[in-house]
């Protein structure tokens, strides 16, 4: 998680949402890009493997509040079997996606 937040908090225009790794926390984090919306963010990943979610995941007033309507955030996690190849392949993704 905490290679997850990090490389994501490097990428330019790349805005993350939440605690950070280190605090109480669920290894889910989310974020936000500059110029691209999450739905065409969402898509890129796919058309590369990569399977995120986004939209407001019935936190509507979190994400008003946060000035993200309509597109919300996008969001992505680990887990115990996530590996860092895995990690890798979303960061790089990212990386174009931004291009």
């Amino acid at each position: 998680m905490s290679k997850l937040w990090n490389s994501l908090a490097d990428i330019d225009g790349l805005t993350l949402y939440g605690p950070k790794p280190g605090t109480p926390r669920t290894p889910t984090l989310s974020f936000t890009m500059r110029g691209v919306t999450t739905d065409d963010i969402a898509v890129a990943l796919a058309k590369r493997g990569v399977f995120v979610s986004n939209g407001d995941f019935y936190a509507a007033t979190v994400v008003e509040r946060l000035g993200l309507v309509p597109d919300g955030l996008l969001r992505v996690g680990c887990s115990c079997y996530t590996s860092e190849e895995e990690v890798d392949r979303l960061i790089d993704a990212l990386k174009r996606v931004q291009g």
